[in-house]
């Protein structure tokens, strides 16, 4: 019974680990990726309602009266030439305001959509927002499909009225896929990539620390033995006695 009920605790005392480990080794990927975490909680309330500013183009839209909702398209990105987040914010995915994107004259996806969009509300155009696995963009009456924007890789399409449609995509996996480690991973800033490497360490190391000194108590024998036993492996320390 008591070899039972301490094989139980020992179980018990792992699964607290290992849970201890993910939760701090998740709380350093997003220090490294998002130093102020406040940026990514933004973009992901933007994504649901894209910061569209009609008024703050409406100057701009005087000059494309009488276009077609392309020949706008095509406008919009010359005026954003496509650059990933990573180079135009410094952080993997954010999703800018549209005064940003018109600061930063660069943008992807996401700032050529707060732009585009403005642009067409201001001229009273329809349109609609369609989200994919990775990508958003502005769907308008005669817009020609092709290979990321078509009804196949479509997760979320919001209509004129704001009608919300969730549908399973058929999209390409492994193209969505390559398109989201290259955007995330493949230019990443060496810096950062060896700093998120850096601290998987030291987090274990930071995990196993806690968990000693929990066992061990909080004493200054306790500190300084849980220590070495985390800096020098497995040597057994025992506490010195007053």
């Amino acid at each position: 019974m008591v070899w039972t009920i301490g094989r139980r605790e020992s179980a018990g005392r792992s699964k607290k680990g290992h849970r201890r480990r993910f939760a701090l080794l998740l709380a350093w990927i997003l220090f490294v990726l998002y130093p102020n975490p406040e940026k990514l909680i933004t973009s992901l309330y933007r994504l649901h309602r894209p910061p569209v500013d009609a008024a703050l183009v409406s100057e701009l839209a005087r000059g494309l009266e009488g276009l077609t909702p392309r020949e706008i398209q095509a406008f919009v990105y010359e005026q954003l030439p496509y650059r990933y987040d990573w180079a135009a914010y410094n952080i993997p995915w954010y999703f800018p305001t549209l005064d940003e994107a018109l600061l930063k004259g660069v943008g992807d996806c996401k700032a050529r959509y707060v732009l585009f969009a403005s642009l067409l509300e201001a001229l009273e155009i329809p349109y609609r927002k369609n989200i994919s696995l990775t990508h958003i963009w502005v769907e308008y009456d005669g817009k020609l499909e092709n290979r990321s924007e078509n009804g196949r890789e479509t997760l979320i399409a919001v209509d004129e009225a704001g009608r919300t449609r969730v549908r399973i995509p058929r999209a390409d996996l492994q193209r969505s896929w390559a398109s989201f480690r290259h955007a995330f991973w493949e230019i990443m800033p060496i810096g950062r990539a060896i700093l998120l490497f850096a601290g998987f360490p030291v987090v274990w190391g930071l995990s196993g620390l806690l968990a000693l000194l929990k066992r061990r108590g909080s004493s200054w024998v306790g500190w300084r033995s849980a220590l070495y036993r985390v800096v020098l492996g497995r040597v057994r320390m025992e506490p010195l006695q007053p």
